[in-house]
């Protein structure tokens, strides 16, 4: 019977460990978390950069992945404007665990970044495909990176790519009124 009685006092107080939060958890001076992240070429028409920029509250980036949508990149080597070879980016977003950190958080990231002649993206609701003319020459490359990174509050963290493909992502803390505690320096595109 001892062991009976100690099997639920037990189990009650583990319940009430995993119910502490974090002692870096903003939630404790009634601030949230939210995560700003942009995926940005060279739009290949304008010159200009391009991209898509999102912002997200942490607590919903748990195993949570963003497709970037479709987007056609060129290159030209030695900057010669006749010889460019283009390709369609397809590009995800993963992250699949989080924590706080004394001055901001941790995250485990995942990055794909595939160029090719085709790609498709098939969602729920939604059906893109775009590919580049058989006559014009193409790009082929693939990155896809793993890795646990740390997001001090307002500080953006970069990752390059090929081709002058960039991902960008930077942590901040909102107030009770959802109004923004740090800045993250990714511009609206």
């Amino acid at each position: 019977m001892k062991y009976l009685l100690c099997l639920p006092l037990s189990a009650i107080l583990l319940s009430g460990c995993s119910l502490m939060r974090s002692p870096h958890d903003p939630a404790r001076d009634k601030q949230t978390v939210s995560v700003v992240n942009a995926m940005t070429w060279t739009n290949p028409l304008s010159g200009k950069r391009d991209g898509v920029r999102t912002s997200w509250p942490l607590e919903e980036l748990a195993n949570h992945e963003e497709v970037f949508p479709l987007a056609q990149i060129k290159h030209c080597p030695l900057g010669a404007q006749a010889d460019c070879n283009w390709g369609v980016l397809s590009a995800s977003r993963s992250t699949t665990r989080f924590g706080y950190l004394p001055g901001g958080i941790t995250l485990d990231l995942g990055l794909l970044v595939d160029v090719h002649r085709r790609q498709q993206d098939r969602r729920r609701n939604h059906h893109t495909a775009m590919a580049i003319p058989a006559d014009v020459g193409a790009l082929s490359y693939r990155k896809s990176l793993q890795q646990a990174i740390s997001l001090p509050y307002g500080k953006v963290y970069r990752i390059e790519f090929e081709y002058g493909l960039r991902f960008d992502i930077c942590a901040r803390r909102l107030d009770a009124h959802g109004q923004a505690l740090d800045q993250c320096d990714i511009p609206f595109i």
